[in-house]
């Protein structure tokens, strides 16, 4: 398992440069010599004691509601005592149109030391598959898609090794978005939820966004005055009421580009009388990105899943 990135010839010809990643390994500078094939490394940036003690992912796959087949990895928990279960978290990647791929995922491996199993589907709008497997949840965000997540919380469920009463779902951005539509659209479906930088009203978030997002928009809903059902039918904040799953919203602040859609949603969530919390950090956009930003919210959501997802 790995990917290589960005190749590039040595003046002379001799050797190329090129960036190696890999699920259990940080992203590094290697040369490859090109008359031999012979590679070595010439960065380690992996933190010293890391190296054999993180988790390389199974890649599996499972059939969705409307018999297609959705690709995952699968981290299982380095250590599992004797006659337990181990909880679980689907982790939904943003975009929507991007995809997991052979390289490190940082929440995976942290999540699984503490003994979680994270599942990480390609659900349908990734991209990889094909154009078709990509369009497939324009102007159905939240529905189809979702349906592609639930489908993996059930393969989890058929495990015997895993804890398939107590599943939690997070993701960042789209993944986010996601998280919040498994709340409203998918009432008790999953245990907990910790949406990152999540929107979960689009009708709303026309007149907030900039210029790439309501691109994007206009791409996978129409033109927003012809298609307002849609953008509507996309949105999850319309189905709160709705809601079972306890929820941790986390958003970053302070910094562009910004957004008030996530506590809005907290917002709606208070209203209706729901299992909510809301988290924010300073010194972000709407993403968390800087390291001890990055700490404090892991923390953060690993203690609300040690809450809800462990018996």
């Amino acid at each position: 398992q790995g990917v290589c990135a960005a190749p590039v010839w040595s003046p002379d010809g001799s050797t190329i440069a090129f960036f190696l990643a890999a699920p259990d390994d940080t992203q590094d500078l290697w040369l490859v010599n090109a008359a031999s094939g012979v590679a070595r490394r010439v960065t380690d940036t992996l933190p010293v004691g890391l190296r054999g003690r993180l988790v390389r992912p199974e890649k599996i796959s499972y059939l969705s509601f409307d018999g297609r087949t959705i690709h995952a990895y699968l981290y299982r928990p380095p250590t599992l005592p004797p006659g337990t279960r181990a909880p679980a978290v689907l982790h939904i990647h943003g975009g929507p149109t991007s995809q997991f791929y052979d390289a490190l995922d940082p929440l995976a491996q942290f999540l699984a030391a503490r003994g979680y199993a994270v599942l990480m589907p390609n659900i349908r709008g990734s991209s990889g598959y094909g154009k078709e497997f990509e369009d497939l949840n324009n102007g159905d965000w939240g529905h189809g898609d979702l349906q592609d997540a639930i489908a993996g919380a059930n393969w989890l469920r058929a495990q015997e090794w895993a804890d398939g009463a107590h599943i939690g779902i997070t993701g960042t951005s789209y993944g986010g978005c996601l998280s919040m539509s498994a709340v409203c659209n998918a009432p008790g479906e999953f245990q907990a939820a910790a949406p990152h930088a999540g929107y979960a009203d689009w009708v709303f978030v026309m007149g907030e966004q900039e210029r790439r997002h309501l691109q994007l928009m206009q791409y996978e809903f129409g033109d927003f005055e012809q298609n307002r059902a849609v953008y509507r039918h996309c949105s999850p904040v319309y189905n709160v009421r709705r809601a079972q799953t306890p929820t941790l919203v986390l958003h970053g602040e302070g910094l562009l580009p910004r957004s008030d859609d996530s506590r809005r949603f907290v917002e709606a969530m208070r209203r209706e009388y729901k299992t909510v919390e809301y988290k924010t950090y300073p010194g972000e956009c709407y993403y968390v990105r800087t390291r001890a930003n990055l700490r404090r919210m892991y923390s953060d959501m690993a203690e609300f899943f040690d809450r809800y997802l462990r018996p």
